[in-house]
């Protein structure tokens, strides 16, 4: 397996306990993407990469993968996005794998492996951007008849303005396999 480095970008907590988490299990730490250091990426034999999904970004991927691109021998790359909607349902694991390639270069984009974990939120944490942001996604989705709501814009209108979080550890469960590590 090599050296493994956990990467986070997160903004409110979520992506950070599932590295944390993961970091825990593979007796490892796990590091804000910028407190990263260039040997530390060069050291990697793995790079796990847990950022957050904001309206069709995940902070510091672009700059992380960027720079793992560069190198001359790319470590494994497994990228770990953290959100809301549920990547069970048809259709948001392609919309999640679409801002990944928007964000990492090709040569990453090809060959990293993607999973899909759910977050939370708390409205009252959000920074006053992220709340605009989320009273205008209200602002359409409670349009949305009833009869014609899917389970995420259930979920999503009847916890917005409130607190829910969905952070469940056992949903590392495929990482930790993928890495050939039980669990």
């Amino acid at each position: 397996m090599g050296t493994i480095l956990i990467v986070h970008g997160s903004k409110y907590g979520a992506s950070k306990r599932y590295a944390d988490e993961c970091a825990r299990r593979l007796r490892t730490s796990a590091i804000r993407f910028k407190d990263c250091a260039d040997t530390a990426l060069r050291r990697a034999d793995v790079v796990i990469y847990f950022g957050p999904v904001f309206a069709g970004g995940m902070p510091g991927l672009r700059r992380t993968t960027k720079r793992v691109a560069a190198l001359s021998r790319p470590p494994r790359v497994i990228i770990v996005t953290v959100g809301l909607g549920d990547p069970s349902l048809p259709g948001n694991t392609e919309h999640l794998r679409g801002i990944v390639r928007q964000q990492v270069p090709p040569s990453i984009a090809d060959v990293a492996e993607c999973f899909h974990l759910r977050g939370g939120i708390d409205y009252t944490r959000l920074s006053l951007t992220h709340r605009i942001m989320m009273w205008m996604m209200y602002q359409h989705e409670k349009r949305i008849p009833r009869d014609q709501w899917t389970t995420d814009t259930r979920m999503f209108n009847e916890t917005y303005g409130g607190a829910v979080d969905m952070v469940d550890f056992q949903t590392l469960t495929p990482i930790m396999a993928s890495l050939g590590v039980a669990d």
